[in-house]
C-alpha cells in the first residue's frame, strides 16, 4: 500500500494543498455550492466561485472557514472530500500524513475537531499534525525558525491578519485581527456605495482591490483608474463609474490603520533582545492581501523598520508546510501531533 504526505492551508478564502516532492497541487477558492432542496453538492472550488452572486434561491453558497477557523465542519468535510477525490487520492493510499495550518489562538476543542475532520475523512490519514500559521509562513519565507533569533511575521489573509514574533520554532507573542481581504472588499463596496451611489458585488470589489488597491499614495504615484458597473441606488438601473486608487486608499484606511496599530503593539510588547533582531531583519509580509500597493512603504513610514517582500506571499504558508514535509524529523518539535500517534516515526 502506498502513502502520501500532504500539507493543508485551509484559509478563509482559498484552500491550498501541497504534496511532498510535488509542491502545490491545489489552489482554489474555499467555497462549496449546495442544493438546499436535495442536499446535493453542485460545485466546489473554482467552479463554485464562478457561480458566486449569480445563483437562484435554492442554491446555497457556503464558506466553511470564518476568520481563519473552520466554522462549518459538515460542509468542510464535504468540500475536503470533493477536492481530495479530484486529486485522485484513492483508497489504495494508506497511512497518509497531513499537516494542517491553524491560527495561534485556536482552542483545544477546535484542534480536536480538526484532527477528527482529517482522521474520519475517509482518506486514511494515520498521522495528523497541526502547525501555527505564522510559523509555517516564516518557514515559507525562508527563515531559519529553529534558531534563537526573532523575526516578525505580518500574515494578511482573506479573513484575518496575524502579527507575530517567531523564535526557536514557536510564537513568542502574537495578535490576531479579524481584518483581511474579505473585510477590504466590504470596505470598498461600502465606500463606492457612499460616494458614487451604486451597489457593487464582492467579485467587483475584489477585482478593483487587485487592480488599483493602494493603501499609501505619495507624490510619485500617478492616479490610476478602473471602471466598475453596479446598480444605481436610486433608480435601480445598471450604472458605470470610474474609480481611482485614491478612492481605494480612502476606503481601506481605517482597517489598514488597525493593522499598523497591531504591528506597533507587538513591537512594544516584544522582549528587548528580540526587538534588536527585528530591527536588523525587518518585517516579513505574507498572505495574499499583503500585495496591496505600497503597504510596505506605509509600514516603513510608521515603524522605521525595513520590509521583506516575500516571493509568492499568497502561498507562503503552504510552501512552508511543504518544506516541513520534506524534513519531518528536523521540524518535529514545532508540530502538534494527533492523539493517534504522539511522535514521528
Amino acid at each position: 500500500m502506498f502513502s502520501r504526505e500532504l500539507g493543508f492551508d485551509l484559509g478563509t478564502s482559498v484552500m491550498h494543498i501541497s504534496q511532498r516532492d510535488k509542491g502545490i497541487i491545489l489552489d482554489e477558492p474555499e467555497i462549496i455550492a449546495i442544493d438546499k432542496k436535495s442536499g446535493d453538492i453542485i460545485a466546489v472550488g473554482e467552479e463554485a466561485y464562478d457561480m458566486l452572486e449569480k445563483t437562484p434561491s435554492h442554491i446555497l453558497m457556503n464558506n466553511p472557514v470564518n476568520y481563519g477557523v473552520v466554522a462549518d465542519f459538515d460542509n468542510m468535510a464535504k468540500l475536503l472530500k470533493c477536492q481530495l477525490r479530484k486529486l485522485k487520492m484513492g483508497k489504495k493510499f494508506s497511512n497518509n500524513v497531513a499537516i494542517v495550518s491553524v491560527p495561534h489562538d485556536v482552542s483545544e476543542v477546535e484542534r480536536k475537531a480538526l484532527y477528527d475532520l482529517f482522521v474520519h475523512s475517509g482518506f486514511r490519514f494515520k498521522r495528523v499534525y497541526l502547525i501555527e500559521k505564522s510559523v509555517a509562513a516564516a518557514v515559507g519565507a525562508g527563515i531559519e525558525v529553529l534558531q534563537p533569533y526573532g523575526n516578525m511575521i505580518v500574515d494578511i489573509g482573506g479573513g484575518t491578519t496575524e502579527v507575530s514574533v517567531v523564535s526557536l520554532g514557536g510564537i513568542v507573542i502574537s495578535k490576531l485581527l479579524k481584518v483581511g481581504g474579505n473585510k477590504f472588499d466590504e470596505d470598498i463596496k461600502s465606500y463606492i456605495k457612499r460616494k458614487y451611489s451604486i451597489y457593487i458585488g464582492k467579485k467587483s470589489a475584489e477585482k478593483i482591490k487587485k487592480e488599483i488597491g493602494y493603501v499609501f499614495i505619495d507624490d510619485e504615484n500617478d492616479i490610476v483608474t478602473t471602471e466598475v458597473v453596479g446598480r444605481d441606488v436610486v433608480t435601480g438601473l445598471p450604472k458605470r463609474v470610474t474609480v481611482t486608487n485614491e478612492d481605494i486608499n480612502d476606503a481601506l484606511q481605517e482597517d489598514i490603520n488597525i493593522i499598523i496599530d497591531a504591528v506597533k503593539f507587538i513591537l512594544e510588547k516584544t522582549p528587548p533582545e528580540l526587538s534588536s533582531d527585528i530591527l536588523e531583519t525587518g518585517v516579513y509580509l505574507t498572505g495574499g492581501s499583503s500585495l496591496l500597493g505600497n503597504l510596505d512603504m506605509l509600514i516603513t513610514n510608521e515603524t522605521s523598520l525595513s520590509i521583506n517582500l516575500v516571493e509568492n506571499p499568497k502561498e507562503c504558508v503552504v510552501n512552508g508546510i511543504d518544506t516541513i514535509l520534506r524534513d519531518l524529523q528536523q521540524y518535529e518539535e514545532i508540530l502538534v501531533s494527533s492523539k493517534r500517534e504522539t511522535r514521528l516515526r
